[in-house]
């Protein structure tokens, strides 16, 4: 375990480049559907009582660029209404990915209200806190969806965290498309599909 844990440990630390004096921070990329998907599980805590909920974004560093590929969502203590994650947690979510070229990206998790800049206990508690860490706070459990615009981000600077005004979010985060269906006839060929199932 206590392997596990140091290996774990340098995953989630790592080093980013420097440049002028401040760290370089990738833009990360994530789909609409994996967005959509992270509004689900997070709303998914709030289900028959109000709580806040956590997903973990793990993905892909390209250089400047980094991809989320894979939600985790961590056995978060919510029992206060509010999440906690305890290092055994955190450990289990990192080690979903030991053995991939996986590496945690950020994590998005939801306040009650309309509130979405990181409260001291985020700034304190949050998993994602190494140098470029991207956190995204989703108002209202996430039980209206997931839109950025709404959202505060905040990335890992320097040792601390840093709210991005919602003008600037797009040098920070992307919305991508996760899927298209670009089919003509869609309808037809839906009946024809059902049709083909029955018989």
């Amino acid at each position: 375990m206590k392997k596990l844990m140091e290996r774990l440990k340098s995953m989630a630390g790592r080093k980013r480049v420097k440049t002028g004096g401040e760290s370089a921070q990738s833009v990360v990329y994530i789909t609409d559907t994996l967005l959509a998907e992270t509004g689900r599980l997070i709303a998914s805590f709030a289900e028959g009582r109000e709580s806040e909920g956590v997903v973990y974004w793990f993905g892909f560093e390209l250089g400047g660029r980094a991809v989320v590929t894979t939600l985790i969502v961590p056995d978060a203590d919510t029992s206060h209404g509010c999440i906690s994650t305890s290092p055994e947690a955190n450990g289990e979510a990192l080690g979903v990915i030991v053995g991939t070229p996986l590496v945690l990206l950020g994590q998005a998790h939801s306040h009650p209200g309309e509130r979405v800049r990181h409260s001291p206990v985020d700034d304190r508690e949050t998993f994602a806190r190494f140098d470029g860490g991207l956190s995204v706070v989703i108002p209202h459990f996430a039980r209206r969806g997931v839109d950025l615009s709404r959202c505060g981000v905040h990335r890992h600077v320097n040792g601390a965290f840093k709210f991005i005004r919602p003008e600037r979010v797009g040098e920070h985060v992307v919305v991508v498309p996760g899927q298209a269906d670009l089919r003509r006839e869609q309808e037809g060929r839906i009946r024809k599909e059902k049709a083909n199932v029955v018989s």
